[in-house]
């Protein structure tokens, strides 16, 4: 055979590219003698072929007509023996950033732009060409490796039969003394010698055990000397791993006098166990002929396994006879041990299929967050732009306020939605009981969302069923989880449909039901409604968007409550009815409570009227953000307060020397120093006013954690960003009081 790689050795590489130009010029790049190079002029060529073939590489033509290059890719990747095979794209635009990121989350290694530069391509296409290489190779070895496993399987079992065979009668014996004669007898009558000896050291390794001798008359004895000669021979038995065969021919033989009892032939082998020598065997005088043959030979390498293995099981027999009980427990302990070995190897693939499960999960949770975050954004950017140019009349003009604003809402929901969620992961989601009216909470979780139910012409009915609806909870929490459930109902509600509210109180607990005639929930899909980041449709064409957040925190705020929550649904088109039961509260409780029910303020949109709180007060603002800057100068000027903004910690510390202010606004987040450490500074100072400055914490930084990280740095307050205005200066008005007072 000559040197040059054979057809069916040659590494396949598929070139997709609708131009005949392009396809032959990477042919010119990438022709080698190890390499089939396969040309598909379309994207439903290049899946046909692999319908039948495997390929190392795919490179694969962004633009085509017909099925593109990142569709082929999808289909691809959607074949079970297609699906890991590496693509690398080919594209002339480098500005696609969409088909870029879509690309890469199709499982593209790699993207080459056009004109493509030859060495590049080489070197990135020869490493897929060796990982090719190689996965073959490991693939022949372990061919290799099944079939001489299956050849010593073959080989051991008919060992095992010819062991079995030949060692039954010896088998059948428990007793070490009486192994040895029967193995005397059988072994004269199979190799057919006139005489047999057997001798068992005992551990020194030097002394014998067990002595026995099989005469040619067929008689036991079990004393008896070894001749000079034959103890000659054993020395070279004992020191060499297969049997000794001698005849007259050999000089060991040759020596002996000829005085009529002189041996003329000999056969010995060594009996070995747990790889040490234990004991010898000899046959003298082969019976009708003048020495033992090579068969001969290697049948007493058969008997001495076979003496070996009776011999070591008497012994064992005997010894376990006295250690039963401790044998049944060590079984015990293994047999224990394979369970646990099985447990954890169905718990390892278990954990692993979970952990691939999480895994396309945080991707598919990470594309639709990039989605849910770029929409409103596109909405702020668009109208914003519009109005800068202005060009919109009145009423354009307080559409694009309103279409900001509501975009604006629906981002920090989305922001408080994935902080609740970390809360919950790392269980620091608390809440605050207080004896709550549940009918009070309900009408204002159906405030909140009574624009988008009358912009559907959704009707919503409230049944009280004269209930007492009055539960322990938190009433913030149970606005939220009412309005995650009335914002699903609308969401998933057609227009002109219809959502029932039912309270009614069963046993000690107070259940509310809210039916939707909306599109309801596959049965197949129920057992996972309140998972983290799980929606019925996370295709790239669902209709409702979302992150698939609402449901698990719902379920997470019912459990914190002692409640439970779950689902029914007839399936597609029937609508669903998720239903919330919460422990009735008290009578004591509900007694000492005064009944008044806080509520969270409704999302309609409220004039901001900046009241005189803070007229007169010097504020220094400080944020490294130009437009937080002039947004939060905007809102303080408004209440006729007196402002200074900084854009560091350093220039705050110069001004706050210069000017004296009354009041102090920072934000934490800054480049070289953050505002931990402008307030531990200001509190280290001497001066009265510097200590008694009254701070506040402005911060995206919204955590618990923040929060309380904030207040023992110096801060009298922390308020996370967004900021609602009249809030902010509310709540800036009320550290202000709080040091007057």
């Amino acid at each position: 055979m000559n040197n040059s790689v054979t057809a069916a050795n040659r590494i396949n590489i598929l070139m997709v590219d609708d131009s005949p130009t392009n396809l032959l010029a990477l042919e010119a790049i990438l022709r080698a003698p190890d390499r089939n190079l396969i040309r598909a002029g379309s994207g439903e060529d290049a899946l046909r072929y692999l319908l039948d073939n495997e390929a190392a590489v795919v490179l694969l033509d962004v633009y085509m007509p017909g099925i593109d290059g990142l569709q082929t890719a999808e289909l691809i990747r959607q074949r079970e023996k297609s699906r890991d095979i590496p693509i690398i794209f080919l594209t002339a635009n480098t500005t696609g950033q969409t088909h870029l990121s879509r690309g890469y989350s199709l499982g593209a290694v790699d993207y080459i732009v056009k004109p493509v530069d030859p060495a590049i391509l080489k070197s990135k296409v020869a490493v897929f060409v060796e990982l090719s290489k190689k996965t073959r190779e490991v693939k022949r070895q372990a061919r290799l490796l099944e079939q001489k496993n299956q050849e010593l399987e073959n080989t051991n079992l008919e060992r095992l039969r010819m062991l079995i065979e030949l060692g039954h009668e010896l088998a059948a014996q428990h007793e070490p003394p009486t192994v040895l004669q029967k193995f005397c007898l059988s072994a004269q009558k199979i190799i057919d010698a006139e005489s047999v000896t057997v001798g068992m050291l005992d551990q020194d390794g030097r002394t014998l055990r067990h002595f026995f001798r099989c005469n040619s008359k067929g008689e036991i004895q079990n004393e008896g000397d070894v001749p000079a000669v034959i103890q000659t021979a054993l020395s070279r038995v004992t020191s060499e791993p297969t049997p000794v065969r001698l005849s007259e021919a050999d000089d060991l033989l040759l020596e002996t006098e000829d005085d009529g009892n002189s041996p003329h032939s000999f056969l010995g082998a060594a009996i070995v166990s747990a790889a040490a020598t234990c004991g010898w065997f000899y046959l003298v005088n082969k019976r009708d002929a003048n020495e033992f043959s090579e068969a001969d030979e290697r049948l007493a390498a058969t008997l001495a396994t076979q003496v070996a293995v009776a011999y070591e099981n008497a012994n064992l027999y005997a010894e376990a006879q006295h250690h039963a009980t401790e044998l049944r427990m060590e079984m015990a302990v293994r047999k224990q041990a394979e369970h646990e070995r099985a447990r954890l190897l169905v718990r390892e693939q278990s954990a692993r299929a979970e952990a691939e499960a999480a895994n396309r999960n945080k991707d598919e949770f990470l594309a639709t967050l990039s989605h849910e975050l770029r929409t409103p954004l596109t909405a702020i950017l668009g109208w914003s732009h519009l109005m800068r140019t202005k060009g919109l009349n009145e009423d354009e003009f307080t559409r694009g306020l309103d279409t900001i604003e509501r975009n604006a809402r629906s981002q920090s929901q989305l922001i408080d939605d994935l902080l609740d969620v970390s809360r919950i992961i790392t269980g620091k989601l608390q809440i605050e009981r207080s004896p709550v009216d549940l009918s009070k909470v309900i009408e204002a979780a159906f405030d909140s969302i009574r624009p988008a139910a009358e912009a559907k012409a959704i009707r919503f009915e409230t049944l009280l069923n004269g209930c007492d609806c009055r539960v322990f909870g938190d009433s913030t929490r149970l606005q939220q989880i009412f309005w995650n459930l009335f914002s699903n109902a609308v969401k998933f509600t057609p227009k002109g449909g219809q959502v029932n509210v039912s309270v009614s109180a069963v046993d000690s607990r107070v259940n509310v039901a809210v039916t939707d005639t909306g599109i309801g929930i596959n049965a197949d899909f129920l057992p996972f409604i309140f998972d983290r980041f799980r929606q019925a449709d996370g295709s790239t064409t669902r209709e409702h968007g979302g992150l698939g957040l609402g449901l698990a925190i719902v379920r997470h705020l019912v459990e914190l409550h002692n409640g439970r929550v779950y689902v029914e649904s007839g399936g597609k088109n029937l609508g669903s009815t998720f239903t919330i039961a919460l422990p009735v509260a008290k009578s004591d409780v509900a007694a000492n409570g005064n009944g008044d029910t806080v509520l969270r303020e409704s999302d309609d949109v409220q004039a901001f009227s900046a009241p005189a709180l803070l007229n007169g007060v010097k504020v220094l603002v400080v944020d490294d953000e130009e437009d937080s800057r002039d947004l939060l100068m905007t809102i303080l000027t408004q209440c006729g307060s007196d402002v200074r903004c900084t854009d560091s910690a350093a220039a705050a510390m110069q001004t706050f020397h210069e000017w004296h202010p009354d009041l102090l606004v920072s934000d934490i987040g800054m480049p070289n120093e953050d505002g931990y450490s402008l307030i531990r500074r200001l509190r280290e100072l001497e001066t009265d006013r510097a200590r008694g400055i009254p701070a506040m914490a402005l911060t995206a930084y919204a955590t618990d954690e923040d929060r309380l990280q904030a207040l023992s740095a110096g801060f009298q307050i922390h308020v996370a960003k967004p900021i609602e205005p009249e809030n902010f200066v509310i709540s800036l008005a009320s550290i202000v009081e709080a040091k007057e007072a």
